[in-house]
């Protein structure tokens, strides 16, 4: 136990003196110790996709939050009635699935045959003009591949009444921005791309900015911005809380209601972490507001 300061002997409190009189008093207490993101001032809002269907693309470098950022998405798009394909191409990790129904997902990891299988996918939903969401994983190709076929395949996506939306994850790392740049290179940009910047792989004793400097004053990341790109925070969610939902599968919603996946057996989170729970569900809602018209209806 730490041992307690000894204190001299205190004057009475208000003790007036005519030394004090007109004095300016200084401020005390102490600043929280992390500060709370806030968004009082908003960006511009993005492109409106409102009634149009479209595919969300999440790329990435792996753990850099897609798989959270559709997770979030497919909660709200189906809360709003929305419906949508769900689609998991990563090689390796296709936990998308454990949290949405009926996800579509390639039947091997060949690079080659994913490349085929997403291009049929996009055939698809040009066709039946309905919107998906893909978790690209931080391992998959096949948009690469993609791209060196067809270059044009945002103008090809939106001629086929599709919107495209690119939404890139970023964590603090410079090599973040790999995919970013080399499809912008590629030609690859539609008028609805998000810069998703994950406030959960950053530092949290310092400010975000500050965590992400590197990022932000990049040249791929301000081209980007300069062209018209969105730029978003992620908002942090305390790590052992996100750790509890993901070991028992529960949708945000639920961990915040304090419920169980129907026909499980599954503790509910504690009153505790459910308010933190709520307090980033309305940071979700507030930070991605500007987008709110591209999740599919």
């Amino acid at each position: 136990m730490a041992q307690k300061l000894k204190t001299a002997t205190t004057l009475p409190l208000f003790r007036k003196g005519p030394d004090l009189d007109g004095e300016e008093e200084t401020p005390v207490g102490l600043p929280p110790a992390l500060v709370p993101s806030q968004a009082v001032e908003r960006p511009p809002a993005g492109v409106d996709l409102t009634g149009r269907p479209k595919v969300l693309l999440a790329i990435g470098p792996g753990r850099s939050g897609k798989t959270t950022l559709l997770r979030w998405a497919a909660e709200m798009t189906a809360n709003q009635g929305g419906q949508a394909i769900y689609a998991a191409a990563d090689p390796q990790n296709r936990s998308l699935k454990a949290y949405v129904d009926d996800v579509e997902e390639p039947p091997t990891n060949d690079a080659a045959a994913v490349t085929r299988w997403l291009d049929r996918l996009l055939r698809f939903a040009m066709e039946e003009k309905t919107s998906a969401l893909i978790d690209l994983g931080g391992g998959d190709t096949s948009l690469g591949r993609l791209l060196a076929e067809m270059p044009d395949l945002a103008t090809v996506l939106e001629a086929g009444g599709l919107a495209p939306v690119a939404l890139y994850t970023l964590g603090p790392r410079v090599d973040d921005l790999a995919s970013l740049a080399s499809f912008e290179a590629a030609g690859f940009r539609p008028a609805a791309t998000a810069l998703i910047l994950n406030e959960g792989l950053a530092d949290p004793t310092v400010p975000r900015e500050e965590s992400f400097a590197r990022i932000l004053r990049h040249s791929a990341f301000r081209a980007a911005v300069e062209r018209g790109a969105t730029m978003i925070w992620l908002p942090r969610l305390e790590p052992s809380v996100a750790a509890e939902i993901e070991a028992k599968r529960l949708h945000f919603m639920q961990a915040r209601d304090g419920q169980s996946p129907e026909g499980r057996r599954v503790t509910p989170l504690g009153l505790l972490d459910r308010s933190r729970v709520r307090r980033w569900l309305d940071l979700m809602a507030t930070e991605l507001g500007p987008v709110q018209s591209w999740l599919p209806t």
